[in-house]
């Protein structure tokens, strides 16, 4: 127990050593603001849409009452979650390697949590993460112990804390654990009969079930009842399956990523070869293959609860890479990555037991994750940089003593590094509305979307005219969403609208980069809205009266 605080303080030391003091726009502030929402009695889905579970509102919310709203309270709250994933997955190699090799799986996933290059803080993945291989601890458990029923039940109540975050995280660890368990279920005791195996195999997938729907089935059912099933059904399925795909799909590779690669040494060069870490998962995995292929007769683990248990990571990775494949990239896999991480620390620490090809593909593998890791690790290097020397000269104009220090209609952003024209906006927007009166941030057009500006809404302290604050192309593109927002603003007749265009130009190779047609929302704002004030291209529009 001394020994795993101590890995977990040393996480968080090297968050702190890393930590990313700029504020993105987007990702970051969907859970700020859901959580603020939540504080103002708002509810998911219903008062606001979103594709994620909503236990990471709830208990951010929750950290919040505690601690103060603030986005700084947000990172403390992430960097807990963050090093509680590089913790349990130092403990699940500890059970199947020795214990150098699990602190090199520890090392390697708290590098890459903290020093990817786009971090998204608060993203809800990542505490969905932390609950997945929670459950697989306990899974690992239920092997070890002889099919231990307490830890199936564990396994299980972890599965539903994952649904609750993230369901399309808790269903591929379902279905990972699900699959073992009936796997490991098909043999029977010698003199055994037909009706006592099924009766032994029926009430261990009961237990597991009554685990798995112990938090999540009142959570939802809560949920539609407060929000109602349309909404949720359209927010938590219909747009992940049906919108999403089109919209953000993004290939391995782009032309961007291709031609920064020619330029190692740069910054977007760096950013480029910390991109190839989306190819560490289809590594590992041949790699592992090969491995199992070939060591049949000298088995790699000398236990078979170790084998099971290395089995279930194996198998959740690739579900975990299967769910990232529609937007490829280093956070959407993340999760993947993590537990391939893991899994390569497993079998360096078992080497000598394999054979010299399977010695040559980790090697190779190891070799390309090292070239990914040194990117990586030059970025935390960087903002280790900056942040030490925005610590020792307090006088400079983005010193942490003056980033800490902000005037209190901006406590908001305590010591964080926001753009000048984003602060001014925030405090023009509190200037002409009260924190009762709802507004509506918009962009510069809306028949073609990639993101909006969710920031302003959390920082000015202010939300959202309608449920629709969160711009998706394929979701405010469409007449009948927009029309929807049109009632929402002439209803509430806000005081203020403000347009952010800065990503009115951005254009991805899927389906967002296309027109709708449909200009609704934009034809109303330009006739009921007159522009009053600019900070870079962020717009303050006031009603015409």
């Amino acid at each position: 127990m001394l020994a795993m605080c101590g890995l977990f303080l040393l996480a968080m030391l090297v968050q702190v050593v890393g930590f990313k003091s700029s504020c993105g726009p987007y990702d970051e502030f969907l859970s700020l603001y859901g959580a603020d929402s939540v504080l103002h009695g708002r509810i998911p889905y219903r008062d606001f849409w979103t594709l994620y579970g909503p236990a990471q509102f709830y208990l951010l919310a929750g950290f919040f009452k505690i601690f103060g709203v603030s986005t700084l309270g947000g990172r403390v709250y992430d960097a807990l979650i963050r090093a509680g994933i590089a913790c349990v997955c130092y403990s699940l190699a500890r059970l199947l390697t020795s214990r150098r090799w699990a602190f090199i799986a520890f090392a390697a996933v708290i590098f890459w949590l903290t020093g990817i290059y786009y971090p998204a803080y608060n993203f809800p993945v990542y505490p969905a993460t932390l609950a997945s291989l929670v459950s697989c601890l306990f899974f690992a458990s239920y092997f070890r112990h002889g099919f231990d029923q307490r830890s199936l039940f564990l396994a299980g109540f972890f599965v539903s804390i994952t649904t609750i975050f993230r369901h399309d995280s808790g269903f591929y660890i379902f279905v990972a654990e699900l699959v073992m368990l009936l796997w490991t279920s098909r043999t029977r005791i010698p003199g055994e009969s037909t009706r006592q195996w099924a009766w032994t195999a029926g009430r261990r997938v009961l237990i597991y079930l009554a685990g798995v729907v112990l938090i999540a089935g009142p959570v939802y059912l809560v949920i539609v009842v407060k929000a109602g099933f349309q909404n949720v059904f359209y927010d938590l399925f219909y747009v992940p399956a049906v919108i999403y795909p089109k919209v953000r799909r993004l290939p391995f590779f782009t032309p961007e990523t291709l031609q920064a690669l020619r330029h190692p040494l740069s910054w977007d060069g760096r950013v480029a070869i910390e991109s190839l870490i989306v190819l560490l998962p289809i590594f590992t995995m041949a790699a592992t293959a090969l491995a199992l292929l070939t060591s049949r007769r000298s088995r790699i683990f000398p236990h078979n609860w170790q084998r099971q248990t290395f089995a279930l990571l194996v198998l959740l990775a690739s579900l975990f890479f299967g769910k990232g494949l529609i937007r490829v990239g280093p956070v959407q896999l993340l999760q993947s990555i993590i537990v391939c991480l893991t899994v390569l620390a497993i079998l360096f620490g078992h080497l000598r037991e394999l054979s010299r090809p399977v010695g040559a593909a980790l090697t190779l593998t190891v070799l390309f994750l090292a070239v990914c890791t040194a990117a990586t690790f030059s970025h935390i290097l960087t903002f280790a940089r900056v942040n030490l020397r925005d610590a020792l000269h307090p006088a400079a104009a983005n010193s942490f003593y003056h980033r800490c220090h902000p005037p209190a209609e901006l406590s908001r952003a305590r010591c964080m590094l926001v753009e000048p024209d984003e602060l001014s906006a925030a405090l023009e927007i509190e200037r002409r509305s009260s924190p009762d009166q709802l507004i509506f941030i918009g962009n510069g057009r809306h028949d073609r979307l990639f993101w909006g500006d969710v920031r302003l809404y959390f920082l000015s302290d202010r939300r959202s005219v309608t449920r629709w604050y969160d711009l998706h192309p394929g979701v405010q593109t469409t007449l009948a969403i927009q029309n929807d927002m049109i009632d929402d603003i002439r209803r509430e007749d806000p005081p203020v609208i403000a347009l952010n265009s800065s990503w009115d130009d951005t254009f991805e190779p899927n389906d967002s980069r296309i027109s709708s047609g449909v200009t609704a929302l934009d034809d109303y704002i330009r006739s009921h809205y007159t522009p009053q004030a600019s900070y870079g291209r962020i717009t303050i529009l006031a009603p015409n009266r």
